[in-house]
């Protein structure tokens, strides 16, 4: 049976609920997901459903949600609560990288990136050198680092922390996430790379050309047992032919895609410094204005012109709804983040799980992937178009 236990700051249990009406929980790999619950309001327990409070999903200590927002619908026959929020990764919406000058890391793990924004700016805090520790939550801690991710640098300044997470872990390919430790009372945030499940694993360069003649029937027969010994982790193949991939919706969009960057950097009229990046020529050539005007120094503007350039890409992405089988079973035999292989219209290729939406409705569980590039919003793409550096 599903269930939801209710929580405040303190990490007391103010009640559980198991009769509502639907849950849905989206999972985000790289940043914050949102969740909708809905139930009755005259069930037991749902005056502890209130802003602020925290509900963690069937026991599991990884899976905790942050209430923003409760709305009370009434009808002649009853009344109704709906509450949404985001997942504990949302608390950091609450600071931003709160500097003077820009806040610098040094070339490191992409982990120890992450964790560095999270320590100063909502751990221990501090304002350039001065600390400030009313921006501190207490219950916020920190894992041991274990150095994960590609080495990078990174610099901030005057951004929402949330976001900045973001975009360290879309440049680095490293997630995060925070969890419930009920020993210590403390939700700990650490970082995550996913394990590799796809059908490379295999020690055969022709893997996907071994499956592509393969009919359904041949592919359930392609077990893991078929399979032991030739790979490190169990696969795990979402396919149209093994119908486990179902309703799916794929994405292949060029429409804001860039890569040649102009990088305009200090300086005013003709004396202004510009650096060019990319090298595309002709047809293929696509231009973009990267405006960083408060730098000056040549090396620095190439770097963030570079990772500025890099948001305007290729939005490739596969969503659906997943058939759970046996051996391949969410928060089972895969998880958020894992790089897995898809098979539609023939054709294979390997994906991260970047986003799951778990629906739960009483004892019943629809589980829908999104594969590869996240789609941008409306919204997330005019607060892109609009972000600049802030003199």
């Amino acid at each position: 049976m599903n269930c939801i236990e209710i929580i405040n700051t303190k990490f007391e249990l103010l009640g559980i609920i198991t009769n509502f009406e639907s849950l849905i929980c989206t999972w985000n790999f790289y940043e914050c997901g949102t969740f909708e619950l809905t139930i009755n309001k005259n069930k037991a327990n749902t005056n502890k459903l209130q802003k602020d409070n925290m509900l963690i999903v069937n026991k599991r200590d990884d899976k905790v949600l942050l209430i923003d927002k409760v709305v009370t619908t009434t009808s002649k026959s009853s009344k109704v609560l709906k509450v949404t929020g985001t997942c504990i990764k949302g608390v950091m919406k609450r600071r931003i990288i709160a500097t003077n000058g820009y806040d610098r890391v040094a070339k490191t793990e992409a982990e120890n990136v992450q964790k560095h924004y999270i320590e100063k700016h909502i751990v221990k805090s501090y304002y350039d050198k001065i600390r400030t520790p009313e921006r501190d939550i207490g219950w916020i801690q920190i894992a041991p680092t274990k150095n994960r991710g590609v080495k990078t640098v990174w610099q901030a300044r005057l951004t929402n922390l949330h976001d900045e997470l973001k975009h360290i872990s879309e440049d680095t390919g490293l997630g995060w996430y925070g969890y419930l430790d009920r020993n210590k009372k403390k939700i700990i945030f650490d970082s995550t790379k996913g394990t590799d499940r796809t059908v490379n694993q295999i020690e055969n360069p022709n893997t996907y050309k071994s499956l592509e003649n393969m009919t359904q029937t041949q592919l359930k027969k392609y077990t893991h047992e078929e399979l032991r010994g030739t790979v490190k982790q169990p696969y795990v193949l979402f396919s149209e032919k093994k119908k486990n991939l179902l309703d799916g919706k794929r994405t292949d969009d060029n429409t804001n895609f860039k890569n040649v960057g102009y990088v305009a950097g200090k300086g005013e009229n003709e004396d202004r410094l510009i650096t060019v990046l990319g090298k595309a020529i002709g047809f293929d050539r696509r231009e973009v204005l990267i405006d960083l005007n408060n730098i000056e120094d040549p090396d620095e503007l190439k770097q963030e012109g570079q990772k500025k350039l890099d948001t305007y890409k290729t939005i490739q992405s596969v969503e659906g709804k997943v058939y759970e089988i046996p051996n391949m079973e969410y928060d089972k035999d895969f998880f958020l983040g894992d790089l897995v292989t898809l098979e539609s219209d023939g054709l294979y290729e390997d994906k991260r799980i970047i986003q799951v939406k778990e629906v739960l409705e009483r004892n019943n569980k629809t589980i829908e992937l999104g594969f590869g590039d996240k789609v941008p919003t409306l919204g997330e793409e005019i607060k892109r178009m609009i972000t600049k550096p802030i003199n």
